[in-house]
């Protein structure tokens, strides 16, 4: 059955090292438009960052982003930069807990991103930060007026705990869902980044709102992924794809395995869905 949407991941899943589409992967997208198929994005990144893949892939439908906590629609056409897009959907981190994780990371000295209005504030510019923004490509920005205690109190879209050492990453992962336990959401994206939702709000949950949305059933949805945030994503969908760099368990619930960022995985998946291949995992 051909799917009605396409839904994809970006880090690890579409954008490699070097952070740019594969011009197979995008010459797919628009087939699968051609097809009659929607395109779209899911990503943990921020909507600004998000945006310029999303655009690059012909998306057609609202951007997933931070992790399911806000749902967007693109730009009009003609508009100039991010502006244009409505919120339909933003569920933002409880304040109080927000506090508590703000609290343990600067005990712990983890970085903390803080997202509000699409914009990213941190307490300082450190190599955590930097290894952030290196993938993200956002500039940060100190929070000083006001601090950042003021930011998470009016509304922090997500929290990201980032340690950039693998050893201080695992920590900063085991304390921080310890600290949270069933309050919120707690995942991993890349290595280095651990991301913190609203409880309930995930990837898998932005897909059923979206689908409801569109009027799409969940079951008439491919999605692809690589990481654990993925995980409920792919479940929700009913085509489950996984590259096959993805982490252990995401491969675990994938129907198909394609190949990695860079190499066309995208582009195997659309040919996998209109029949021109078979689709064997």
């Amino acid at each position: 059955m051909i799917p009605e949407l396409i839904l994809s991941d970006l880090d690890g899943t579409l954008l490699g090292q070097t952070l740019e589409l594969d011009p197979r992967d995008v010459a797919a997208a628009a087939r699968a438009r051609e097809a009659g198929i929607l395109v779209g994005v899911a990503t943990g990144r921020m909507y600004r960052s998000g945006l310029p893949h999303a655009l690059g892939m012909g998306a057609d439908v609202p951007l997933i982003c931070y992790q399911g906590a806000l749902i967007r629609e693109l730009p009009a056409a003609g508009a100039a930069g991010a502006a244009g897009g409505r919120v339909l959907f933003h569920q933002p981190v409880p304040a109080v807990l927000g506090l508590e994780v703000l609290e343990l990371c600067r005990r712990r000295h983890y970085a903390l991103n803080v997202y509000h209005d699409d914009h990213l504030y941190v307490d300082q510019v450190n190599d955590d930060v930097r290894f952030y923004t290196g993938v993200a490509q956002v500039e940060p920005e100190v929070a000083t007026d006001p601090p950042l205690e003021q930011l998470i109190a009016a509304g922090s879209t997500k929290l990201t705990a980032v340690a950039a050492d693998l050893e201080r990453f695992t920590a900063a992962l085991a304390e921080i869902r310890e600290l949270v336990g069933e309050r919120a959401e707690v995942t991993r994206s890349l290595v280095g980044f651990c991301e913190i939702t609203a409880k309930g709000v995930n990837k898998g949950h932005a897909l059923g709102w979206l689908c409801q949305h569109l009027g799409i059933e969940p079951s008439r949805v491919l999605a692809l992924g690589d990481a654990p945030n993925d995980l409920t994503l792919l479940e929700m969908a009913g085509t489950k794809v996984a590259v096959e760099t993805a982490a252990p368990e995401v491969r675990a619930v994938a129907d198909w395995l394609v190949p990695g960022p860079g190499r066309g995985g995208f582009a195997e998946a659309v040919r996998r869905a209109l029949g021109e291949v078979r689709a064997t995992p």
